[in-house]
């Protein structure tokens, strides 16, 4: 299921050197991840009863590949989506990230890697 994004309904090439994003492959994985439905499905598979995150599970750990994309080798590299923040909004910090990838135990790692939050498995960009 293709999932409708926001962020991008603006984005068009253009040569005239105004309004230029660095990378622009790293936005390229972005759009990916959220049309596939991989953005959205990872926040309910990392979902814990009574908490309630300020920045989305699921565009926490994105925003982390596409900083790793970028050359980040530590949590700490997620400024390097910092130039990225007039599209995406702000980057999610280095704690949230930590925070996120705490919740990667073994079960939780099963439910991502079949694209199931609660529910039956599927096939993301399906």
């Amino acid at each position: 299921m293709m999932q409708d994004t926001g962020w991008d309904h603006a984005l068009k090439v253009t040569g005239n050197g105004e309004g230029l994003v660095g990378h622009a492959g790293a936005v390229l994985l972005r759009k990916l991840a959220d049309q596939a439905g991989l953005t959205a499905a990872l926040g309910p598979a990392l979902a814990r009863a009574g908490k309630f995150p300020l920045a989305g599970r699921g565009i926490a750990l994105v925003s982390m590949a596409v900083a790793i994309v970028l050359g980040a080798t530590s949590m700490n590299d997620i400024t390097l989506l910092a130039h990225q923040e007039p599209l995406f909004g702000a980057a999610p910090s280095d704690t949230t990230v930590r925070r996120t990838l705490e919740l990667a135990d073994p079960r939780t790692r099963d439910k991502v890697a079949r694209g199931a939050g609660p529910g039956p498995a599927r096939t993301f960009g399906r």
